[in-house]
């Protein structure tokens, strides 16, 4: 059984796909047989170094590796894939549509709409949040005080067409769940220097800090990680994700997004998490492997 690692892609998130592929590859030595394969505008290319048999990792972040349109070509072909299908990736990139699911299930989402330009700043209590519907990493994200901050938001994003999502700001504990396998590892808490957990805060600053498990009250917690597994099953997804939360004051969950494919870097969550419960790096990753080998 060979490992196909693709990385890289087309996506605002490239550079932290190339970090994650380089940190699996060096995982999966001495376990399989692995080669790493650079996407960028065509992944069809895919189908020349696949055989029967082989597995892809999928290391891809954002765009087409992480909406469903990357997912519906490994189906079409008969490839098999670490990861969500394209059913629910598609559904989990767009984080309006994923809290619609949420809020079906009784569960609180900060209050948001798709908004289309700078008016509309006097139809939320600032400071609110902007950012791309679909994208991840915290890539182009705004903490909105004033009408020209909204402006610049959409200068900033202005590839983006169909408007950005605006969103109430709540206050509170950041918080990450990983899900392994449809059951959910300890819950990350996430203190960033910035007070906003963006894309420094994420990559680039030493400045944010990590507490794992997480310091919450116990049947808090205990709902949190079973709402987790609701929710990853309800977006039919498998393998793995990560789920983000904001902890209000009162120690209410907020859901933000789930992640389909979360990063797999040294500073990524979701090791960090397996890590506490004696789940090494290299035995995470290869988990995910026997668990593509296993699907249908």
């Amino acid at each position: 059984m060979n490992i196909l690692i693709i990385y890289g892609g087309n996506s605002s998130e490239k550079e932290v796909s190339i970090k994650t592929g380089i940190a699996v590859h060096s995982a999966l030595d001495g376990l399989f047989d692995s080669k790493m394969l650079m996407l960028n505008d065509d992944y069809k290319i895919v189908k020349d170094h696949y055989k029967k048999g082989d597995i892809v990792f999928n290391c891809l972040h954002g765009g087409y590796g992480e909406d469903g349109e990357i997912q519906s070509f490994f189906e079409k072909e008969e490839i098999k894939f670490v990861g969500s299908s394209s059913y629910s990736c598609n559904l989990a990139i767009d984080k309006f549509a994923s809290k619609k699911i949420v809020r079906s299930l009784n569960y609180k989402v900060p209050y948001g709409k798709i908004v289309y330009d700078s008016s509309a700043f006097n139809e939320f209590d600032a400071p609110f949040i902007v950012k791309p519907n679909n994208e991840g990493s915290s890539v182009g994200f705004y903490e909105i005080f004033n009408q020209k901050d909204l402006e610049t938001a959409f200068k900033k994003n202005k590839e983006h067409k169909n408007g950005l999502l605006a969103e109430e700001k709540i206050n509170g504990r950041e918080i990450t769940v990983p899900i392994l396998d449809g059951k959910a590892l300890p819950i990350v808490e996430i203190i960033s220097e910035s007070k906003v957990y963006d894309y420094n805060s994420k990559y680039v600053s030493s400045d944010t800090d990590y507490i794992v498990p997480a310091n919450i009250n116990n049947d808090v917690y205990k709902e949190i990680l079973r709402m987790s597994e609701e929710i990853f099953l309800k977006m039919n997804c498998r393998h793995y994700s990560r789920l983000d939360f904001i902890l209000n004051s009162d120690n209410v969950p907020y859901f933000l997004e789930l992640n389909t494919y979360p990063g797999m870097t040294d500073k990524s969550l979701f090791p960090k998490s397996a890590a506490s419960i004696g789940l090494s790096f290299k035995n995470l990753i290869k988990k995910l492997v026997l668990l593509a080998k296993d699907s249908a």
